[in-house]
């Protein structure tokens, strides 16, 4: 399978989620790339990447927009704007209410936050550009008087031509995730770019890091912060699957199990005409003229024959089949603390302890790694990155006596083995 450079997108106007107050409406050029994390040393950022450029510039006196907020507040003021349908995007001379209005905390610390971020992003210029078109200005903001610091605005202006293909260009995404998302910047912009495309691809690392990475990042770094937020994301919104690669993250949709068949719907009765219906009735009178004439008669009434007590026979044992002992048991993510899957086996025969790990909740002998626990973990087949492999390793060691027991058929109740696994704790954040 070739490295794509983007994941095949869903035509404009169309979403994955269903349209409904729970939605907030964003740009589908944004949901591609990332805005920026921290302050660059200089008053202009740009981003190329995924058919995307994207550049802004800070104010005079200001400092560009970076961060969570950044991106939550650029993604409801686009909202605000496809649902009135006007470029004239009024905000409020309240913070507060307008943290109210978009569901964001209004605690003190994340408050202040927030008219911080504003009051950047409304002084700031933003240009962007997709799939070749022209370059747009978004909002420019730069023109406000320059006598005073930047401060909160009421209102913002969006550029005639930004705002005639924002609706074309709308990609909803869920109120719920952005809050459940909300403190990690890199989860919210995956979850913005899988929403906004179908997730059918292989795209490459190199690739992954110019849109969502930032320079200060080594190739390890991005990838190791890449994969928990991925993870993170794949547990809140599990409408995808990925396989970690060398060269790259492929992306699998989640496949719907097919409905059970219906039963076969009864055949009609067949409709005789009426020669056949009185042929029928002729036959059945003959029959019921021969059953009466063959019929014996009654018997004669006889005497109540008495009755004798008879011991009951002892009762025989019967031995009931066993049912079958389920032969293997998947333990997910938010059971073990692990990225992966973990699939406890029967001994059946072998001697070694050996448990399986897979990408997704669905097994797959292509992606399946094998670990042998005895003398030590070892990796027998598949192939886990040396960090996922020692986290793998760490907790089988702290649930041995749990997969010991399942190996031996000591166990076969799914509450029972839940309610004994024990996590890993997850890796501090880079």
């Amino acid at each position: 399978m070739t490295v794509s450079a983007d994941l095949p997108i869903v035509p404009a106007g169309d979403s994955i989620l269903p349209i409904a107050d729970t939605v907030v409406w964003y740009h589908r050029a944004f949901c591609r790339i990332a805005l920026p994390v921290r302050a660059p040393g200089k008053g202009v950022w740009q981003r190329e990447a995924a058919g995307v450029v994207l550049t802004m510039e800070a104010g005079e006196g200001a400092v560009l927009p970076t961060g969570k907020f950044a991106r939550l507040l650029l993604m409801h003021l686009f909202d605000i704007a496809v649902r009135t349908g006007s470029a004239v995007i009024e905000i409020g001379d309240d913070p507060v209410l307008f943290a109210e209005r978009i569901g964001a905390d209004t605690g003190a610390v994340k408050l202040r936050e927030l008219q911080d971020q504003m009051i950047r992003l409304l002084a700031a210029h933003i240009v962007v550009g997709w799939d070749g078109g022209p370059v747009l200005s978004v909002f420019d903001g730069r023109g406000r008087p320059r006598v005073a610091a930047p401060a909160w605005r009421s209102s913002l202006r969006l550029s005639a031509r930004f705002m005639a293909g924002l609706v074309d260009n709308a990609v909803s995404l869920d109120r719920g995730m952005l809050r459940t998302l909300a403190d990690s910047t890199l989860a919210l912009d995956l979850y913005a770019w899988l929403a906004s495309a179908s997730p059918a691809a292989v795209v490459g690392w190199e690739d992954l890091r110019s849109r969502f990475g930032n320079t200060t990042q080594t190739p390890a770094e991005f990838r190791a912060g890449f994969e928990q937020a991925l993870m993170q994301v794949q547990q809140t919104w599990p409408h995808f699957i990925s396989v970690m690669r060398d060269d790259a993250v492929e992306f699998r949709p989640v496949v719907a199990e097919a409905p059970a068949a219906e039963p076969p719907a009864p055949a009609e009765p067949e409709v005789l005409n009426e020669a056949e219906a009185e042929d029928v009735s002729s036959l059945v009178a003959e029959l019921e003229s021969e059953l009466a004439y063959q019929a014996e008669p009654a018997p004669e009434l006889m005497a109540e024959p008495v009755l004798v007590p008879v011991a009951a026979p002892e009762p025989v044992p019967v031995e009931r089949p066993r049912q079958a002992m389920r032969q293997t048991v998947s333990l997910k993510s938010h059971l073990t603390g692990l990225p992966q899957v973990v699939w406890l086996q029967r001994a059946n025969g072998r001697d070694n302890v050996v448990i399986e790990v897979t990408p997704g909740g669905r097994y797959d002998p292509e992606n399946s790694t094998v670990i042998v626990l005895e003398p030590v973990a070892l990796q027998v087949a598949g192939g886990l990155y040396a960090r996922d492999f020692e986290r793998v390793a760490a907790w089988a060691a702290a649930n041995r006596d749990l997969i010991d027991d399942w190996w031996d058929s000591q166990l076969d109740d799914f509450e029972e083995v839940a309610g004994r696994v024990k996590k890993v704790p997850a890796p501090a954040w880079r």
